[in-house]
């Protein structure tokens, strides 16, 4: 069926098409953050599917076998040419064993390949969709818990586009997040907790309040946020209402009075490049929890707004009691450790550890003398 001075197979079919007439989806929601190309060109396509997606194998076993039809990409027409929906990678790799000079561009090593071999890459099966509808729930089934597996924020974001789509149909005909996440496989709603986070950052950048791509590590760890908002301390912070997974995410859950909050939680978590400041939380255990203790106590919050230093504000967070039975069972079990190492103390080359050990059990004494004091004093 021509269209325009271009012929493009029919919708609904699987056909062979000149790879000429391929190109990568600019929107693939395997593109995150820190996976996203540095324009929107094949080289630059093709070097980010190389670092991310292990495009070697795969252009290794094509140069070896030649490609073989057998699953057609998923394809839709935009602008009179035909965008790869699924397939991406396979067409990457295709398109780096037909280049030499894009393979060197996109730092992709190809190897060298028969006239027959390459004979095979000039025309490629695909199945032409009319509406990106058609192929969600095969796309959505393969990466989400299929052997293909995308990234957490690439789940989301597709999820999210998803849903997006569907509230758009009128009246009640479309689905919610709860039917898209069983047809894409999800049986624990975890994708509620990704899509609610990403709304939170995606109304963070939308209102000015933060952006990820200021972010001070080039990775980016989508769980330490949608991990976080799952816990009751994270959500008061940010004066949201607690998830609730019977109902599609609100697409703003923060309200506008709390997003210089938002601003502090997203650079503790992911610090800030422009302002120069490195994420208080350096992973996700157990910096996360530690946080998740932060934000229960105004002092500690204040303490860590001020400073950034989680370490400093742990300390305010946690009771006096408390502090005391972590170090006094800390220390119990590190002179445990010690007494049980014995045989390498060497008093020739290590004599300034008898100055130590005196120096602990001067501290051990105060503090037996300090706790039975407490105790006789303690009404019976």
């Amino acid at each position: 069926m021509a269209e325009g001075n271009i012929h493009l197979p029919p919708i609904g079919e699987a056909h062979k098409v000149p790879v000429e007439l391929l190109d990568f989806d600019q929107n693939n929601p395997r593109f995150t953050p820190d996976k996203e190309p540095t324009s929107d060109s094949d080289s630059a396509v093709v070097a980010m599917l190389a670092t991310s997606a292990d495009l070697a194998e795969l252009v290794q076993s094509i140069s070896t076998a030649g490609y073989i039809n057998i699953e057609p990409l998923i394809v839709i027409e935009r602008g009179g040419r035909l965008a790869v929906l699924e397939g991406n990678r396979r067409l990457a790799a295709v398109k780096a064993l037909r280049d030499p000079e894009l393979a060197k561009a996109a730092r992709v090593s190809v190897p060298p390949i028969t006239r027959e071999k390459a004979e095979t890459l000039n025309q490629l099966l695909v199945f032409r969709v009319a509406h990106e509808d058609d192929a969600r729930d095969l796309i959505g089934f393969k990466h989400i818990n299929g052997p293909q597996s995308w990234d957490a924020f690439a789940k989301a974001r597709f999820a999210a586009r998803w849903l997006a789509d569907e509230q758009k149909k009128p009246g009640q005909s479309g689905m919610n997040l709860q039917q898209i996440a069983s047809r894409m496989g999800d049986q624990h709603m975890t994708m509620h907790r990704m899509v609610a986070a990403l709304h939170v950052l995606n109304q963070a950048e939308e209102n000015g309040v933060y952006d990820i791509g200021d972010r001070k590590k080039k990775s980016f760890s989508f769980s330490h946020l949608y991990t976080g908002l799952s816990y009751e301390e994270f959500t008061n912070y940010l004066g949201m209402p607690r998830p609730d997974r019977s109902a599609d995410p609100d697409n703003n859950p923060v309200p506008a009075d709390r997003y210089d909050e938002l601003r502090n939680l997203l650079t503790w978590l992911y610090g800030s490049k422009d302002r120069d400041i490195e994420p208080a939380v350096k992973s996700q255990n157990p910096d996360l929890g530690r946080l998740r203790e932060v934000l229960a106590s105004p002092a500690a919050i204040r303490i860590l707004a001020e400073r950034n230093d989680l370490n400093e504000a742990i300390i305010t967070a946690t009771p006096a009691d408390v502090r005391f039975q972590r170090h006094l069972i800390a220390a119990n079990a590190e002179l445990s450790h010690a007494l049980s190492t014995m045989e390498g103390f060497d008093p020739v080359s290590q004599p300034e550890l008898q100055t130590i050990a005196e120096s602990a059990a001067r501290r051990a004494s105060m503090v037996k003398l300090q706790v039975d004091a407490a105790v006789t004093s303690v009404p019976k």
